[in-house]
C-alpha cells in the first residue's frame, strides 16, 4: 500500500507547497488600492468645484467693484463738473449786483465815497476770482468776503446798515474749509429783502455735528419777505436766481460728498421781529 500511495502522497504535497507559494492576497489588494484611489478622486471633486466657484465668485465680485468704482468716478467727474458750471453763474450773478449797486452809487453820492466803493469792490471781485477756481476756502476768508460785501452795502445805504459777526468760542476759522461763496447770497437777501434800506444783520458761525457748521444770519425784518416758508428758497422773491442756484448747489454737493448740507428759514427766536436764515455748511 506504502508503494502504491507513496507517489501520490508526494505529489499531494508537492501541490500543497505551490499552492502556499502563490499570493492568494494579491488580488484582493490590488482591489482596495483601486478602490480608495477612487474614493480619493470623488472625495475632491466637490473639493474642486467649491475652489473653482470661490475664484469665480471673487472675479466676478472685483470685475463688479472695478466697473463700480468706474461708474462712481465718472458720476463724480459729472457732479464736480455741474458744480464747477453753477459757481461760474453763481458768480457773474452776485457781479452783476454788485455792479448794480456801483451805478447806484455813484449817482446818488460823492466821488470820493463812489471811488473807496470800488476799492471795496475789486477786493471783493479778487476774492470771488481766486476762490472760483478752489474747491474750499478758509472761513476766515469766507467771513472776511462777507464782512468786505457788507461795508459796500453799508456804503449804498449812508452807513445805515449795521452788522455784527459772531464767532462761537473755540471755532478755529484760520483752520476750518469750507465751499466757496455759500453764505454771500444769503447775506445779500437778508440785506435786499429782509431789511430794505436800513437795519441789523447778524451772522453768528457756530460748530455743528459730523464735521459740519452752522452760520446763522438774521435780520431784523424792517421788510417782509415776498414768500414765507421753511426753505429760503420759497422766502424771495421767485426771481431770486441767486437762490434757485444755491438750492441746486447744496443738492449737489450732498451728493458729491455724501454731506447734509441745508439751509432754513425761520421767525427769530430772541424776541426781535425778523427772519434767520439757518445754514449748515459742511466742513472740506
Amino acid at each position: 500500500m506504502e508503494g502504491i500511495f507513496g507517489p501520490v502522497g508526494m505529489a499531494i504535497g508537492e501541490l500543497q507547497t505551490v499552492l502556499v507559494q502563490v499570493p492568494v492576497g494579491a488580488p484582493t489588494q490590488v482591489h482596495e488600492n483601486d478602490l480608495i484611489q477612487r474614493t480619493v478622486l470623488l472625495a475632491l471633486i466637490p473639493v474642486v468645484v467649491a475652489f473653482s466657484f470661490v475664484v469665480f465668485v471673487f472675479y466676478r465680485a472685483r470685475r463688479e467693484a472695478y466697473f463700480r468704482h468706474k461708474e462712481t468716478e465718472l458720476k463724480l467727474s459729472l457732479a464736480e463738473g455741474e458744480l464747477k458750471a453753477l459757481r461760474a453763474q453763481i458768480n457773474p450773478h452776485f457781479i452783476f449786483n454788485c455792479l448794480n449797486s456801483i451805478h447806484h452809487y455813484m449817482f446818488t453820492n460823492d466821488g470820493p465815497k463812489a471811488g473807496e466803493y470800488l476799492i471795496k469792490f475789486s477786493r471783493l471781485i479778487r476774492h470771488v476770482l481766486e476762490s472760483s477756481a478752489l474747491r474750499s476756502v478758509s472761513l476766515a476768508d469766507e467771513i472776511a468776503a462777507n464782512r468786505i460785501y457788507i461795508e459796500m452795502e453799508q456804503l449804498r445805504m449812508n452807513y445805515e446798515l449795521t452788522y455784527h459777526i459772531h464767532i462761537a468760542p473755540g471755532l478755529d476759522v484760520t483752520q476750518l474749509e469750507i465751499p466757496p461763496m455759500m453764505i454771500q447770497p444769503f447775506v445779500e437777501n437778508a440785506i435786499w429783502h429782509g431789511l430794505g434800506s436800513g437795519g441789523v444783520v447778524e451772522l453768528h458761525f457756530l460748530p455743528a455735528a459730523n464735521r459740519h457748521i452752522q452760520c446763522i444770519i438774521k435780520d431784523e425784518g424792517k421788510k417782509e419777505y415776498a414768500h414765507v416758508s421753511t426753505d429760503l428758497s420759497g422766502a424771495v422773491k421767485k426771481s431770486s436766481m441767486g437762490t434757485s442756484l444755491m438750492r441746486e448747489r447744496f443738492n449737489l454737493i450732498n451728493n458729491l460728498h455724501q454731506t447734509q448740507a441745508s439751509f432754513t428759514l425761520a421767525d427769530r427766536t430772541d424776541g426781535v421781529k425778523g427772519k434767520q436764515v439757518t445754514l449748515t455748511i459742511p466742513l472740506m
